[in-house]
């Protein structure tokens, strides 16, 4: 009994710092998007987005007039994606200077980014399912199995607000028939799952 704990207190342990060492392995050599590479320079750069700053002293008669057009220019630039950036003219009315897209270019990298850590998360974790399940060290295989699947998990979670529907549909579909599969069958090398133990069938 006590040498059961120990194996399952070390598969968990080996999994857990496995997902660790990918994480912290992509980070190190993949390097994440940062805001201000791409924003560099924008008038408000401690706030994520451009934002409309209160005017002072605003000749409010003339404003209105103004607002009109930056209604009309909030939507072309929204149709873009873009974000406005606003600036107070001698008036002090806040006037539609310009439709920044380098929060959309940020947005779109950091997309292409999650996408990549999805594929290189799955890869990697399909490949350590499959070693964990042809070791014959149960901890380490179960430890080595959890981690893959932790590691998979982890890629999807980052990339899974802009999976499409039917992908979704499929991952998920995928991921439950492996568990029914490992529920159904079993997996002694791992020491858990299946329909009859080892003793049974010695017995038959």
């Amino acid at each position: 009994m006590t040498f059961k704990i120990k194996e399952t207190i070390l598969g968990i342990a080996i999994a857990i710092i496995f997902v660790f060492f990918v994480v912290f392995g992509i980070k190190a050599f993949y390097k994440e998007p940062k805001y201000e590479n791409f924003c560099k320079g924008q008038l408000y750069p401690e706030k994520p987005y451009p934002y409309r700053e209160p005017s002072k002293e605003a000749n409010f008669s003339l404003c209105n007039k103004i607002e009109v057009a930056n209604y009309e220019f909030a939507k072309q630039c929204s149709e873009k994606s873009g974000d406005v950036v606003y600036a107070p003219d001698e008036n002090g009315c806040n006037v539609a200077k310009e439709c920044s897209l380098c929060g959309k270019n940020f947005r779109d990298t950091m997309n292409i980014y999650n996408r990549n850590v999805f594929i290189i998360s799955g890869i990697v974790g399909i490949i350590v399912i499959i070693i964990g399940a042809v070791l014959h060290i149960t901890s380490v295989s179960a430890g080595l199995f959890g981690g893959g699947v932790l590691t998979i998990i982890y890629g999807t979670t980052n990339y899974w607000s802009e999976l499409a529907d039917y992908a979704r549909f499929i991952i998920l579909g995928i991921a439950l028939a492996v568990l029914i599969y490992l529920g159904y069958k079993g997996f002694s090398v791992l020491g858990f799952g299946g329909k009859e133990s080892k003793e049974v069938k010695k017995r038959r």
